[in-house]
């Protein structure tokens, strides 16, 4: 009995022993067999369930103007790449790329032919409903990436102000550049196991925190009117470039900032001419003409050397200092001191002028914004040139007072007139609601009964029958403004700046604006002529829409 159920028990061990063996030997073919016929699909079930690690996009904050009206946010787009293992490179496959693609097939086949294995993007940002087109095409080996991209639903209207941002969405010009840092948010991030079907298995996921949206001073429908007016002037008087400001004196709030050229933020390949990229209201600075007399004559108004009932002798027209020859249109005769503003004389200045202290008249201009840096507005600018009263000689002295040896931009006329607009005080521009912006700090420049002073006599300008500046009027409400034209000479070539600043109403402005137009020839190319409509122009617009709105 022992011996046979110790002969029992060994068969047992023996039978179990021989199962284990049968069972790795089958193990160990079926790896060898799956090794040596199906190595690929090995490949692929690794590659399946492999580790996997991205980023998670964050998007852009917005820029938005003064109403929440949106310039400029993020659209989802998609990147196409191509796998090599599996594109097939017929004829037919490149015709549809082509086709739907709107690229020519010379340059999807020089993308491709630059390497034969891999992965390669050929393109970016293409809409969903392209991808839709090319998915429902079934062309093998097309991998799509779902990115975001950088829209400006305004286009030409707000390029210079909003900016614009790179192919990878980092700000390079205007806002998109300057609060680059506070749009661009932050990316997420996921750290796991992908599965098949890109499905994630496990892991630990951070999500994309977004950037903080941006607004603007600036009123869409303000920025409209005025871009759409200059550029019918531009055209109208063959100008070379143009720029308009408009801002709203009580709160210093700039309500439109446009220069001409402009272009499409969305449409950047064919451009040639970087200048285009440059914002002129705030860039580009020149001989501001007449339009500085007015800052000049409250100059000597407040000087106490010139009486306020002076008549002021300026025939023959002409007068002649340190060699240098100035000049009026016409002879005017005897003036008094509002007649040379409202009649724009250079000889009246001159005579004026020669009685001040360069010094006075320097320290003078400063108080208006002149020779200074605009800080408040955030956006690439340029302080102009206002030369050390040390470096002023007799001459340019009297030409300072009627707008020549000095220059400013359009943004710093807007910033001097808004002295006139807010009853003697100096208030700084503002670009941006934020209230990490918001100065409120006003300084007297010129006294109340001086500044009543200037703007009658700027009133004089727009409604008197002889008045510069007769084409300002609006109907309905007074005008109070002045006109410039500068001389431009380059080798032979001359060419004139036009300008118009004012403000509207003249008792309680509501709303101030400056008019700049560059390069212009021939006869129409005086302040009056050209640049004065199209304030009359814009304000008509402005007060149409009001009407509507209410």
């Amino acid at each position: 009995m022992p011996s046979s159920r110790f002969l029992y028990s060994s068969g047992r061990i023996v039978f179990v022993q021989i199962l284990f063996v049968l069972g790795f030997l089958i193990l160990v073919a079926r790896l060898i067999y799956l090794q040596l016929f199906q190595d690929v699909f090995l490949d692929s079930q690794v590659l399946s369930r492999s580790h996997s690690e991205y980023s998670l996009l964050a998007p852009r904050g917005r820029i938005l103007d003064r109403e929440n009206n949106i310039l400029a946010f993020d659209v989802i787009s998609y990147s196409i790449g191509i796998d090599f293992s599996k594109f097939n490179k017929t004829q037919k496959s490149i015709s549809v790329l082509s086709e739907i693609l709107n690229i020519q097939e010379a340059s999807i086949l020089g993308s491709i032919n630059k390497q034969n294995k891999g992965y390669r993007e050929i393109i970016r940002n293409i809409s969903p409903k392209t991808k839709l087109a090319l998915e429902k095409q079934n062309i093998k080996g097309l991998y799509f990436k779902k990115n975001l991209r950088r829209t400006y639903p305004q286009k030409n209207t707000t390029a210079h102000v909003v900016g614009l941002t790179d192919i990878d969405r980092n700000g390079i010009q205007g806002t998109e550049l300057v609060f680059n840092n506070e749009l661009e948010g932050k990316e997420g991030k996921f750290v796991g196991v992908k599965g098949s079907g890109n499905t994630k298995i496990e892991g630990e996921r951070r999500e994309a925190r977004p950037g903080n949206d941006i607004a603007l001073t600036i009123d869409i429908n303000f920025q409209s009117i005025a871009y759409h007016q200059l550029n019918k002037a531009i055209d109208k008087y063959k100008a070379l470039s143009g720029s308009v400001v408009i801002v709203q004196p009580k709160t210093g709030e700039i309500l439109s900032l446009v220069s001409y050229p402009s272009f499409n933020p969305l449409n950047r390949k064919n451009i040639k001419d970087m200048s285009i990229f440059r914002n002129r209201a705030s860039i580009d600075v020149f001989e501001p003409g007449s339009v500085l007399k007015p800052i000049a004559m409250s100059a000597i108004i407040e000087s106490r050397k010139e009486n306020l009932d002076s008549i002021i002798e300026t025939s023959p027209g002409w007068i002649e200092v340190s060699g240098y020859k100035t000049s009026d249109f016409k002879d005017y005769g005897k003036l008094n001191l509002s007649q040379i503003i409202s009649l724009s004389s250079n000889v009246g200045m001159v005579k004026l002028c020669s009685n001040q202290e360069i010094e006075y008249l320097t320290d003078y201009y400063k108080k208006f914004g002149i020779g200074e840096y605009p800080i408040s507005i955030m956006l690439p600018a340029r302080e102009g040139f206002l030369p050390h009263h040390s470096e002023f000689t007799l001459r340019d002295k009297v030409s300072s007072c009627y707008g020549y040896g000095l220059t400013l931009s359009a943004l710093q006329i807007a910033q001097a007139y808004m002295v006139f607009a807010n009853d003697g005080y100096f208030k700084e521009l503002r670009l941006f609601k934020d209230k990490l912006f918001e100065s409120n700090q006003e300084t007297q420049v010129i006294s109340h009964e001086t500044n009543r002073i200037i703007i009658k006599m700027l009133e004089e300008t727009v409604n008197s029958n002889t008045g510069t500046a007769r084409a300002a009027r609006i109907e309905g409400k007074t005008v109070a403004g002045k006109t410039g034209t500068a001389m431009e000479s380059l080798e032979e070539n001359t060419s004139y700046t036009a300008t118009f600043s004012g403000f509207v109403p003249s008792n309680d402005p509501e709303y101030l604006a400056v008019v700049v137009l560059h390069g212009l020839k021939g006869e129409e190319s005086s302040g009056g002529r050209v640049a004065a409509p199209v304030f009359s122009n814009i304000m008509h617009e402005i007060y149409l829409l009001n009407d509507l709105e209410i």
